[in-house]
């Protein structure tokens, strides 16, 4: 019958317990010290070795052959425990043996000295699954231990363990085992067993156990079994549903750029390959987490156990993506891993994450609207923004409107460019000269959305110390969202600052001022306009922004 690498390789000395020297130090000196506690609480994820050094440790106690602290593994008493040949070391399962009948045979038994050993050692593991009643059975024990026994608990969940009991015990705290340890330990093991491996192809098994050295050699047995005694990289992509990590950087690339069609077909693809949803969430998280690593730590080596190849790929698409950016991607892709626990359909979850992802409008949170935000002054910045400008900037009154409606001739339309401009007065003038100033102003003072509102006025009239900033009716939606006192205000005081002059600012509309009662609907370019720069909600955000 085959028998588990994980079982062929556990661990008979401490020397060989992976990743947990902390704890080994502290035992060994324990046992050369005779210092030997009556109880031991040993806690961390599953497969980080609790257990094994729980049987190193009982064997350690009453091997009567140690060298250098370590059990000999020969002697009569090692033999026996190893064989599970004695009643000095009791195994104890809490997660089937929680009652507090269990408990208190247990409790009968520890009256009884060792048959042969020097200590009795109880082993219960999964302590966190005894019952309350159990817990308290036990404590009337932890408290006045017989000299000759020895507690230790095991528990993935130290939290549910009663403060009563933990404080009775001395407690080790068993840490993930890096992806390095396992990489050596995996390399030893395929060495002793005669398997070709490729490193890549072992560095993804390391990564994909999380942290836990039994569910890599788990992994690695399966493998084995796939492929026979040569692995590559492929081979274990295939096993483990896994995503490739030139195709995990294509699609980080196209959510990078925001192209939500080339993210949507990539994630199609995974799909049609036969790759798990939930496993490429969990490979999107850790491939942004690993450019956020890269944007903010200069030395990875420690916290990105990856190729250095992969590493150098990562550093040049960090360039691309800024830190803000970062958090929010990883904000959606943690709401989306909780969300597939519970789903039905998790590729429909996945899509509206990719859309949510590469498309910041269908992002509410705060990180979106900076995004957004910046989306909108970068397009501002580079004029990319198509906008049919009006070519007249003069006020007119009644009579002009009357003797001119109607002609569209360009000669026509000179003459009338002319004809205003005589009607303009000193300030209006120096109102239209200046204005390019006000707005080069306002994009200093990083007030975007207001400067490309005032591109599109129409004209200006000045009356007792009044400026009237004109649009025309199809510009109602301009004229709405600059027409609040915060913003009213920050334009006065922009023109006080560029004109070194004092007006009072209204903003109307061209038919207000010809008295015009006839109403004409027309359709609102201005909204238009403006709705092709940036949705309308990021301007009310951005206006409540302001207004704060």
């Amino acid at each position: 019958m085959h028998k588990a690498l994980y079982r062929v390789y556990r661990p008979k000395n401490f020397n060989d317990i992976v990743g947990q020297e902390h704890i080994v130090r502290t035992l060994k000196n324990q046992i050369e010290s005779q210092s030997i506690g009556h109880a031991y609480l040993f806690c961390g994820t599953r497969g980080t070795g609790k257990t094994s050094t729980a049987k190193i440790f009982s064997r350690a106690v009453n091997c009567t052959n140690l060298h250098d602290n370590e059990p000999c593994n020969e002697c009569e008493n090692c033999r026996d425990i190893l064989e599970d040949k004695t009643m000095d070391v009791i195994e104890i399962d809490a997660a089937s043996n929680n009652s507090v009948d269990d408990i208190r045979e247990l409790r009968e038994n520890v009256k009884y000295s060792p048959s042969k050993s020097k200590y009795k050692v109880y082993i219960i593991d999964e302590v966190h699954m005894l019952s309350q009643g159990a817990f308290n059975a036990l404590l009337k024990t932890l408290e006045e231990p017989p000299s000759y026994v020895i507690f230790i608990l095991a528990t993935t969940e130290p939290h549910k363990i009663p403060a009563t009991i933990l404080s009775r015990c001395q407690r080790f705290d068993f840490k993930r085992v890096t992806v390095k340890d396992i990489l050596a330990r995996m390399k030893y093991i395929c060495e002793k067993e005669g398997v070709e491996a490729d490193e890549k192809a072992l560095n993804l098994i390391a990564r994909n156990s999380q942290g836990a050295l039994r569910d890599a050699l788990s992994i690695l047995d399966q493998c084995i079994s796939f492929e026979g005694n040569i692995i590559t990289y492929n081979d274990v992509i295939e096993l483990l549903g896994s995503v490739n990590i030139e195709q995990l950087f294509d699609l980080a690339e196209s959510i990078i750029k925001e192209d939500t069609r080339k993210s949507l077909q990539i994630l199609n693809d995974f799909i049609i390959w036969g790759k798990d949803v939930r496993n490429l969430v969990n490979d999107l998280i850790d491939h942004f987490r690993n450019l956020m690593v890269c944007k903010i730590s200069n030395d990875l080596d420690e916290i990105i156990s990856l190729p250095e190849e992969t590493i150098d790929l990562l550093k040049k698409q960090a360039e691309t993506i800024d830190t803000n950016n970062l958090i929010r991607v990883l904000n959606i892709l943690s709401e989306a891993q909780d969300g597939m626990k519970s789903s039905s359909n998790p590729r429909v979850l996945m899509e509206v994450t990719m859309m949510k992802i590469a498309q910041p409008m269908f992002d509410e949170s705060k990180e979106a609207l900076i995004k957004r935000i910046e989306n909108l002054e970068q397009k501002i910045e580079s004029g990319n923004i198509k906008v049919n400008h009006i070519s007249t900037n003069q006020s007119v009154d009644n009579s002009d409107k009357n003797e001119k409606a109607g002609n569209n001739t360009a000669e026509t339309q000179h003459e009338e460019d002319i004809e205003y401009e005589n009607l303009k007065s000193d300030d209006v003038k120096l109102i239209q000269k200046s204005w390019k100033n006000i707005l080069q102003k306002m994009k200093e003072d990083r007030q975007q959305i207001t400067r490309a509102l005032l591109q599109d006025v129409d004209s200006f009239n000045i009356a007792d110390d009044i400026l009237y900033i004109i649009f025309t009716d199809n510009y109602s939606f301009a004229k709405n969202k600059l027409d609040s006192p915060q913003t009213i205000e920050y334009v006065e005081n922009v023109i006080r600052e560029v004109l070194n002059r004092s007006f009072n600012v209204k903003i109307v509309f061209k038919s207000q001022l010809l008295n015009l009662n006839t109403e004409i609907k027309k359709e609102d370019k201005g909204e238009q306009i403006l709705k092709d720069i940036v949705s309308e909600d990021i301007l009310e955000v951005k206006d409540s922004i302001e207004k704060s």
